[in-house]
């Protein structure tokens, strides 16, 4: 039966070992801090490691960048089960900041990437698809230049391509298949990243989708300034994480969103065969739609017109999909222009061989749904869940910085106040930092860093003038 967990940052390291084409280096008595990174915007998992070296492994290894770390951490929870990190083969890539500490001692940093960062830096993808989903294509891409020992989770596309590579890297080309894939319900957002030994090529729509019976089993996280340690481990207990700080890193940002075009966007586009252009709009009321999945239900951003006048432009293009312009900051169309060609009948073999790439429907769709996902960002610290993974949602309340009202002794007046509901709410993890540090020879402390995000609010932006709400 496995021991129970005493504290929330217990740690055990099942191997820590460093491979070479001769012998297998322990590095479990030499590791002071390990890093490993994950990152839904980043292609592959990295990782460094602080080493305390009094037997000059650079030299007796040697380290030349042909070694690879085999790692293995868990933890237990407080009722007795291991979860564990596995995150594969962790390939040397270099060495920074050495410097001796003292007469036979010396201190630096051993980088690591993973298996598939490294065989993609040797490979080449040089294939044509013709009449192929995007999701046949990525599985191809990954089953014939990426085999590694990575599992891989591919979500279907809807729809088909005839598309050629053009002798890229096989992370080019799948990051470039993931800006015009589509999944089954119409949603352009997919993204192509790894975790934890698996290999993920998903929308963002179908990781965000929480079904309600899935509600309850979100991992839940609270903050509070004032938990004392044993507290931690009590509320572990109770099924929720309390976070040890929290980092609000941005909350909008107008002038970035006007210009890459969140707000709204204007595409044109040139079919060089027809001699034909058209114009299509984008704003963020159509991100909105129900069948696109949020963090919660409105967007971050007010209905109110704005107090500033825009000059209409005119444009000679043919209408396509176009909006109505206005005066509310999703109908400035012009803030953000894109131009992309259309080809009629590319790749044809026949003349009833029809081909569209149908830019006009996921270009501008995809650029305003992952931008969305810089609107909230917050970075949480708290002891280490190596059950977590990039991508997953989670539950997580943070108190308002109000003062606490009694009408009587011991019963709040506003209590619905003391929860910041802007803050509150489901987040989906898109980076996470596992960081194992040495506590003694015999203990590590594992904590963890992530990164969360939300694109929605649970109400709709209410303005307050002192004590009176307006809008809405």
């Amino acid at each position: 039966m496995a021991e129970k967990q005493i504290e929330a940052t217990e740690l055990y390291i099942e191997a820590m070992e460093l491979q070479t084409p001769s012998a297998t280096i322990p590095l479990q008595d030499k590791c002071i801090v390990f890093n490993l990174y994950e990152n839904m915007f980043q292609d592959a998992v990295t990782a460094d490691m602080m080493v305390n070296d009094s037997v000059n492994l650079p030299q007796k290894a040697p380290l030349l960048g042909e070694e690879y770390l085999n790692l293995i951490l868990s933890n237990r929870s407080t009722g007795g089960e291991e979860t564990s990190v596995i995150p594969g083969d962790m390939y040397v890539t270099s060495i920074s900041d050495r410097y001796l500490t003292k007469d036979r001692q010396q201190m630096y940093m051993i980088h690591f990437t993973s298996e598939a960062s490294m065989v993609n830096a040797n490979t080449s993808v040089s294939q044509s698809f013709r009449g192929k989903k995007i999701s046949d294509i990525v599985n191809t891409i990954l089953d014939d230049y990426l085999f590694s020992d990575n599992e891989f989770v591919v979500e279907e596309t809807e729809g088909v391509e005839n598309i050629v590579i053009p002798n890229w890297k096989p992370f080019k080309a799948l990051n470039w298949l993931a800006k015009r894939a589509v999944n089954k319900r119409g949603v352009p957002n997919f993204l192509f990243f790894e975790s934890s030994g698996v290999t993920y090529f998903k929308s963002v729509d179908s990781l965000m989708k929480v079904e309600p019976n899935d509600e309850n089993k979100l991992q839940k996280f609270i903050f509070s300034h004032i938990f004392s340690k044993d507290k931690i481990l009590d509320e572990l207990v109770q099924g929720r994480t309390h976070c040890t700080s929290l980092e609000v890193l941005h909350q909008y940002n107008t002038i970035r969103n006007t210009n890459k075009g969140y707000y709204a966007s204007k595409l044109i586009t040139h079919d060089i065969v027809k001699k034909e252009i058209k114009e299509h709009t984008y704003n963020l009321m159509m991100a909105f739609d129900p069948f696109i999945t949020h963090t919660d239900i409105y967007m971050p951003v007010s209905p109110s017109d704005t107090t500033y006048a825009v000059q209409n432009r005119t444009s000679f293009a043919p209408d396509g999909i176009i909006g109505k312009p206005g005066e509310k900051m999703q109908s400035f169309y012009d803030s953000n222009i894109m131009f992309y060609p259309k080809h009629d009948r590319l790749y044809s073999k026949t003349k009833s061989d029809d081909y569209d790439n149908k830019v006009e429907e996921w270009k501008l769709r995809r650029n305003t749904l992952i931008l969305g996902l810089g609107q909230i960002k917050l970075c949480l610290e708290f002891p280490g869940l190596s059950y977590l993974r990039v991508g997953q949602m989670i539950d997580l309340v943070v108190p308002s910085p109000e003062k606490v009202i009694e009408h009587k002794a011991g019963k709040i007046k506003n209590m619905e106040e003391l929860v910041d509901k802007y803050l509150s709410g489901l987040y989906m993890i898109v980076a996470i930092k596992h960081s194992v540090s040495m506590v003694d020879e015999q203990k590590y402390e594992y904590t963890m860093m992530v990164d969360v995000v939300k694109d929605a609010l649970p109400e709709a932006p209410i303005y307050y003038d002192g004590n009176t709400k307006k809008g809405g």
